[in-house]
């Protein structure tokens, strides 16, 4: 009967142990996403053909803002690659 007295305790001492580890993952995921502005993995949605892409390079999502000068604009005028080809198509036509 001791040992199930022990479990119980070791088990409920694991469980603490990791919400407070989970806790303090998202304090200091959330902590990067302010000093990056944005949080990975960046979700976006073309605007041309509604599929969403999900971006986690820094280097390329910095190229990205850089280009459309802030995240609000990027999320508002966002083309994916296949919307730029179609695009491309319709104005050929």
């Amino acid at each position: 009967m001791n040992t199930d007295t022990n479990t119980n305790i070791s088990a409920t001492q694991t469980a603490e142990a990791k919400a407070k580890r989970s806790a303090t993952i998202a304090t200091k995921r959330d902590e990067k996403a302010a000093e990056r502005g944005f949080a990975l993995p960046l979700v976006l949605v073309c605007t041309v053909t509604g599929k969403t892409v999900k971006y986690t390079s820094n280097q390329y999502i910095s190229k990205v803002l850089a280009k459309h000068g802030s995240l609000e604009n990027l999320r508002k005028n966002y083309v994916s690659r296949e919307g730029r080809r179609i695009q491309g198509s319709k104005s050929n036509s």
